[in-house]
Formats: structure tokens, sequence, C-alpha cells
């Protein structure tokens, strides 16, 4: 039997089963709301090496190249990528992947999320990761709350016109090396009607970035490493 609404002071205090059932409604409706709607309010906001660089100005590397743009989870999320190459086209390669959400990923498995991108980001080249060591590096110049793993890239099997397919030829190992971190972003950019309807010029959102960087050599890797920090 429901309990009758008391009146208080002129005002309605409402019972507490009352008030669970309209707060129930309210969660569901914004759920709904962000499962609809939330596609609509992230943008792609890819991230990038800048030109002035030190390996960029001075030629050493080259890009970016390989734009990309796609989206999982029905758009949740929403993945950019570009990709560096060494100009001698053998020794390094660095891809930068950024994951645009409303939520904030490190709440999600972030970790595990991450490895299974660098793994694919591996096989592309033809590599199978081992050896995989998380690094320690309180010099970096990177955003708060960084991480940094690396795998020894191995192939049995060569695939035709990849990137590596000299060294992997000759029996070389490939450095793996993971940068990633977390961070909210504002996007202040308006391009859906339905943010215009609601009167929405910015939304909060975070961005996760990952870099992957494979080089034949230390020298290679530390030049990427660089690279890394200059990102934006």
């Amino acid at each position: 039997m429901e309990e009758p609404e008391l009146r208080v002071g002129g005002w309605e205090k409402e019972s507490g089963s009352r008030f669970f059932k309209r707060l129930f409604s309210l969660i569901l409706i914004l759920l709904l709301s962000f499962l609809i709607a939330g596609p609509s309010v992230i943008n792609y906001n890819p991230a990038y090496v800048p030109k002035e660089s030190l390996y960029l100005a001075n030629g050493m590397w080259n890009g970016p190249f390989d734009i990309e743009y796609s989206k999982e989870f029905s758009g949740h999320l929403k993945l950019s990528s570009v990709s560096y190459e060494t100009t001698d086209g053998k020794s390094g390669k660095l891809k930068i992947i950024s994951i645009s959400s409303l939520l904030n990923l490190e709440q999600a498995d972030l970790e595990k999320r991450i490895i299974e991108i660098v793994e694919e980001e591996t096989k592309k080249e033809g590599l199978q990761l081992s050896n995989g060591v998380i690094i320690r590096d309180d010099g970096a110049d990177l955003p708060a709350g960084y991480s940094i793993y690396q795998w020894d890239g191995t192939g049995n099997s060569v695939i035709a016109n990849t990137f590596f397919e000299g060294p992997m030829l000759s029996g070389e190992t490939i450095i793996v090396k993971a940068f990633f971190w977390n961070e909210k972003d504002k996007v202040r950019s308006v391009e859906s009607d339905l943010e215009s309807k609601l009167g929405i010029s910015s939304v909060g959102q975070y961005q996760t970035v990952l870099c992957v960087a494979f080089s034949t050599d230390i020298t290679t890797i530390n030049q990427a490493a660089e690279m890394v920090e200059d990102v934006f």
C-alpha cells in the first residue's frame, strides 16, 4: 500500500518509494539520451606531431600519412589515426591514434583495449609481439598519467610490401613501443543539428591518445619518443 504524500510548509514531501521511482525514471531518460545523442556530440579529434618538431623539421621523418577515421560501439568511440615514417623508408614508423568519447575510458579497462590496438597495428606490419615490459620513465615530457609499454616484434613469415619487409627478411627484431594517456578535452565546434537545437556550443569529452612506435634500432625509437612528446 502506497503511503500518502506529506505536506510540509506548503510543499509536498514525496514518500521514499515515489522518490526512488522518479529517480530511476530520470536515470533511464539520461541513459537513453546518452545512447541516442552521444555519437552526435562526439567529434573526431586527431592528434598530430607539429611540423616544427625537430625530426620533421630536419627531414629525418616525414608525415603525416594515412589519415583515417573509424567508429566503435555504434559511434560512442570515434578513432582518428595518422602515421609518420623515417625518410629512409625502413628504420622507423610512428602511428598516432586518438580515441574520443564522452566516457572516461580509464573506467572501462583502458589498458586491455590499448594492448588490443597495439596487437592489431603490429599484425598490419606482419609482426608478433613478445617480451612485453612496462617502462618507467619519470623524465618523459608527457601528459599526467601517461604509461609506456615495450615489446619485441618478430615475424615468422614476411608480408609483402610492409614497411619492415627488408629488416624482417634479414631476421631483425623490431622494437615496438607504445605511449598512451587519457585527458579531458573540450570540443568547441558545433557540427550537428542536434547540438544547435539544444543550444550546445561545446561539449566536454575525453581523449585517449595512443602512439605506437616501430623501429629497427634504439636511436630511431628515441627519435620517435621525442616526437611523441610534441604530440598535440
